[in-house]
């Protein structure tokens, strides 16, 4: 176990003459904004390292290695992981592979867990019943550092023989292409001022329960991020939405429109004062109606259609039609086409490998679809 910064060190120097490396981490994530960092597993091919971010204070070393672009980094299913290094390191790991999104190429699920691709290319089963334990506790058993150990020994391993069959079926550039784009996904903040748009039903609010629920989510937000609470701890969304919908005017009233004591507690004064900064806003401030991307004429036809167009590209390229297109990536498409939402560059389907095989035909399919 690596517990002190010059162990950190010495390791990440002798780690930096291997060209590729397996990463994992473990975290504990329950009612913080962010996740908390327990452990980070590094398998170089020869050594299998443990390193307990909890007594560490200098990770210069490691964020040198992680940008170290001469060694490729491995991690399965890499998502979260990625969002733990954003915030505990402010980088990303360069270059990183995911071998989830490989193995996706290969023919493999898209959700293919880690125990069943090793159990295939192991035969091994592994013991994942430590996989909701809490990371943060010391001292961390045997068990739990076994189970932490394996998750990288055998990745790396798996991850070369992934990078074969990838090449092989003619995929690798296209799922290279695709772990870039899951980290530039993964490092897109939400704006606080944006933050009113991904609440549930907020299209059914008139335009001053818009600019009321506007302010209350930038508010609870920036308060989640600052205090380090899961934004659902600071207030649920389903009470924000109902602040704004009935825009009360006192405690009794939050009370009433069912607000919990604890929020009420803390938070009610601010969310009395936000509801009077909207009912003081002057017309020409108030948001355009939010248009629902469900209720648009034309929604359900232009998916089903969409769908057919992915099912005919599957079977022409042999890849899964759940790889080419999810429903979030079609509804950002016609939430573009539609411009329902900012957005920032092209829609996942018309960008990138994607693109190369539909966007031409996707563009023509959406001409029949004006707003």
């Amino acid at each position: 176990m690596i517990t002190t910064n010059d162990e950190l060190a010495s390791l990440c120097e002798v780690t930096r003459d291997f060209p590729a490396i397996a990463l994992d981490t473990e975290f504990v994530r329950t009612r913080t904004y962010y996740p908390q960092l327990g452990l980070i597993q590094m398998y170089d091919g020869k050594h299998v390292s443990l390193i307990d971010p909890l007594g560490i204070t200098d990770w210069a070393p490691m964020r040198e290695l992680l940008l170290d672009t001469a060694v490729t980094k491995y991690l399965h299913a890499g998502s979260e992981d990625l969002e733990v290094f954003l915030n505990t390191f402010g980088i990303m790991p360069q270059p990183l592979i995911d071998t989830q999104i490989l193995a996706a190429f290969s023919g493999r699920p898209l959700s293919w867990g880690f125990a069943a691709m090793a159990e295939e290319y192991t035969g091994l089963t592994l013991d994942k019943s430590e996989s909701r334990t809490d990371w943060l506790a010391r001292p961390l058993t045997a068990r739990q550092l076994e189970y932490a150990a394996a998750d990288v020994f055998y990745l790396l391993p798996i991850a070369g023989q992934l990078m074969k069959e990838a090449e092989a079926s003619g995929w690798l550039s296209a799922a290279l292409d695709e772990c870039r784009m899951t980290q530039q996904r993964r490092q897109e903040v939400v704006d606080p001022k944006e933050a009113w748009r991904d609440i549930t039903n907020a299209w059914q609010l008139r335009t001053r329960q818009l600019a009321c629920l506007q302010l209350l989510a930038d508010w609870r937000l920036r308060k989640a991020r600052e205090r380090d609470l899961a934004v659902n701890f600071v207030v649920r969304e389903e009470h924000l939405w109902a602040v704004a919908r009935y825009m009360p005017d006192s405690l009794g009233e939050l009370d009433s429109i069912g607000l919990s004591g604890s929020e009420i507690r803390f938070h009610g004064k601010t969310l009395l004062a936000l509801v009077e900064k909207a009912q003081q806003l002057p017309e020409d401030a108030l948001p355009e109606p939010l248009l629902n991307l469900m209720d648009m004429p034309g929604y359900r036809k232009a998916f089903k259609d969409i769908k057919a167009l992915v099912q005919t590209v599957a079977g022409e390229s042999k890849l899964s039609a759940e790889l080419l297109a999810s429903r979030r990536q079609i509804n950002q498409l016609l939430n573009w086409h539609w411009k329902l939402k900012p957005q920032n560059g092209l829609p996942e389907l018309v960008a990138g490998w994607r693109g190369e095989l539909m966007a031409e035909r996707l563009n023509t399919l959406l001409e029949g679809y004006p707003r």
